[in-house]
């Protein structure tokens, strides 16, 4: 008698907890001068800081190669399909262009900014005037590092690398505070230490009042480059798509708002 041991399926899908983080964060960039050293270090930090404030959370956490398009479309849509009516989503973006990533003068201390020149996109200068933006749909929160026509920094502090709105985040976490409270410390933290990068925080009021990481939430962290191509679909004012730019490439908006789509109402 022979005896096979059963083979694990290929994907298997994740046994998530009712509080899961999810860290999507790339800082290789293979055959590109576009490497960044904050990124690894915020994989690290993030997960300090959160879990030692709230406990409870388990961490998924997916770098460089690991941290593909395919990779955090999986994860969001897992995430969303695990979902009940009441639980929130919550994203952390920290890449160029990221308000929206869902739907001058710099300090001397920062190395370099976290765009990602895509070399089939034909450059011109982003459109400033944008249309205010309705939130009033959203069934999710979503802190961004910068405006959809800014850039986000990769800096030094105290001698070590992080992404500039990581570690403003990282810094000014209370338990007990509201998302919209920790956008507020973050933004004026940013300002004082010089970043001329500005924060945003989007989402319906009676998520954004609630407490951070009470009750059941999902978070979707990431840290990365960012980066914008022509909007096909033609529902971007500035007529351009941004997203988060990964080990393998960019991510459009328009596909993480499809996925978000399935939000139980």
């Amino acid at each position: 008698m022979m005896c096979f041991k059963k083979k694990p399926p290929i994907n298997p899908i994740p046994d998530y907890t009712d509080n899961t983080v999810v860290e999507i964060v790339c800082g290789n960039y293979p055959g590109t001068a576009n490497d960044l050293a904050g990124p690894p270090n915020d994989l690290i930090d993030y997960k300090n800081k959160v879990s030692s404030s709230f406990p409870k959370y388990i961490f998924r956490q997916f770098k460089d190669s690991e941290s593909t398009t395919d990779r955090l479309e999986t994860e969001i849509r897992n995430v969303v399909a695990r979902m009940k009516k009441g639980d929130l989503l919550f994203f952390v973006m920290d890449n160029c262009f990221s308000e929206s990533n869902t739907r001058g003068f710099h300090p001397s201390n920062v190395l370099q900014s976290r765009v990602y020149h895509n070399p089939k996109f034909l450059k011109h200068k982003k459109i400033i005037n944008r249309v205010i933006s309705d939130t009033r749909g959203l069934l999710y929160v979503s802190m961004s590092a910068c405006l959809d026509h800014e850039t986000a920094a990769d800096a030094i502090f105290n001698k070590r690398a992080n992404g500039a709105y990581t570690y403003c985040l990282i810094k000014t976490l209370q338990k007990g505070i509201t998302y919209r409270e920790w956008d507020r410390r973050a933004g004026d933290m940013l300002k004082r230490l010089g970043f001329e990068q500005t924060c945003t925080i989007e989402g319906p009021d009676e998520l954004i009042d609630r407490k951070i990481f009470e009750g059941t939430v999902y978070n979707i962290y990431v840290s990365s480059h960012g980066s914008h191509v022509y909007d096909e679909s033609g529902d971007e004012p500035d007529k351009q798509d941004e997203g988060p730019y990964l080990y393998n490439g960019f991510l459009p908006d328009d596909k993480i708002a499809a996925i978000l789509n399935n939000i139980p109402r």
